[in-house]
């Protein structure tokens, strides 16, 4: 070892003991930050959302006991669920088509009148406050029972006739033994002798107890020299075909003003205005009243593919995203139809029903109350319009009035 290597040597200091080693700190990469940052927000947004989805969670639970405790129950309910979508839940009814409630001369004669007309329906035309209505109302004897109808009969009397009285299950069982095998209510003449002081009603057409003249049932079944009968194109009950609407159960006044809109040209079709341009005014009121009084099955199902769910959603509820109301706020529960402008939808020929929307949609028909059905038509697609036309063809048919005047059609051989 030299002399320079040895003095270097010597001056070199050994580490103690606690020494520890180190070197400088590089700076983090960018990158790493970053992923650190986005981390670090998650785990925020997290802890966030948790707490902001459990008290969504508490509001919604709090939310439904809330309209659990305060849903309505007993006559109220059996209203809204039965009564509401025809009479509206007010009870106002529905201009010229609904007869209204409130304050109505019915629901002031008390639960035991109310109970009668829910038991045995309605047919034909009634006047109520001053107005007269002419439509069908169902019976729901079948549907509610004798408890139900009691409750229903004592809500409608006191919220809308003021009446204190309340009608027990046991008066209902009367009433329902006492009327069986009734019919409807033939409209406010005969309900007149259930109503002491009911206003002057109208009458009911002479034809709808009497039954149809020859003349008329020589229409309906053999035609007149260049019209060809009825009967030829809806089939010997009304029950229609495939593109053939069903006719027996329409009501009297949508009758006469569709063959009248076909004889004026204000509803387009080739066949049905060339037979209505050979009708008199009385010819068409006495084919109105024959078809309005048939109650025959339904020969209608589904045809078309339609979703039947979406169907029915569209008919009961709507869907207000299209601006589409639901059927049967118009053409009242179960689509029996109601009045003169809303007919009854309940087992109509699907096609038929599919291709007078598609019409309305493209602008060929348009003799729709106030253009109600071209705006609704124009709105559905062309799946839904399948859709509910095969749902409305799944339902029964309007029910039986049981009127002995129509047990034979005179010329016809058919019995109902």
């Amino acid at each position: 070892m030299t002399r320079t290597s040895k003095q270097t040597a010597s001056k070199i200091v050994k580490p103690g003991e606690d020494f520890e080693p180190w070197e400088s700190h590089n700076r983090v990469p960018l990158p790493v930050i970053w992923i650190a940052l986005a981390l670090g927000v998650w785990g925020t947004a997290l802890l966030f959302q948790d707490q902001s989805s459990y008290a969504v969670a508490q509001g919604d639970r709090e939310a439904d006991e809330v309209a659990a405790h305060d849903a309505p129950e007993g006559g109220e309910a059996l209203f809204l669920a039965n009564c509401s979508t025809c009479h509206q839940p007010n009870g106002v009814g529905v201009r010229l088509a609904v007869p209204p409630l409130q304050d109505s001369e019915f629901a002031k004669a008390g639960p035991e009148v109310v109970a009668q007309i829910v038991l045995r329906g309605i047919d034909g035309p009634i006047r109520v406050k001053g107005f007269t209505f002419d439509g069908h109302m169902p019976s729901f004897a079948a549907a509610l029972d004798d408890g139900e109808v009691a409750q229903l009969a004592s809500y409608v009397a006191g919220r809308f006739g003021d009446a204190d009285a309340a009608l027990g299950r046991d008066q209902v069982a009367e009433l329902r033994a006492a009327h069986a095998g009734s019919g409807s209510w033939q409209g406010g003449e005969e309900l007149a002798g259930l109503v002491p002081g009911l206003p002057a009603q109208p009458a009911m057409p002479a034809m709808a107890q009497a039954g149809p003249d020859p003349a008329i049932s020589d229409l309906i079944f053999a035609g007149r020299g260049d019209v060809w009968s009825c009967a030829s194109c809806h089939g010997g009950l009304g029950q229609g075909a495939e593109n053939t609407p069903r006719l027996a159960g329409l009501s009297q006044g949508y009758i006469a003003k569709q063959l009248q809109d076909f004889r004026e040209g204000e509803r387009q079709n080739e066949h049905m205005s060339f037979v209505a341009k050979g009708l008199s005014d009385s010819e068409i009121e006495g084919l109105a009243v024959y078809y309005a009084g048939l109650r025959v099955d339904s020969t209608a199902q589904p045809a078309l593919g339609g979703d039947l769910a979406r169907g029915e959603r569209i008919a009961l509820q709507g869907d207000w995203s299209l601006g589409v109301p639901a059927c049967f706020s118009c053409h009242g529960p179960s689509g029996f139809g109601v009045g003169a402008d809303f007919p009854a939808l309940a087992a109509q020929q699907p096609a038929y029903l599919a291709s007078q929307l598609a019409a309305w949609a493209g602008g060929h028909r348009n003799n729709s109350p106030l253009g109600l059905m071209d705006r609704i038509s124009e709105a559905l697609p062309e799946s839904d319009r399948r859709a509910v036309a095969d749902y409305l063809a799944s339902l029964p048919a309007v029910p039986p009035t049981e009127q002995k005047a129509m047990a034979r059609i005179e010329g016809g051989g058919d019995e109902l």
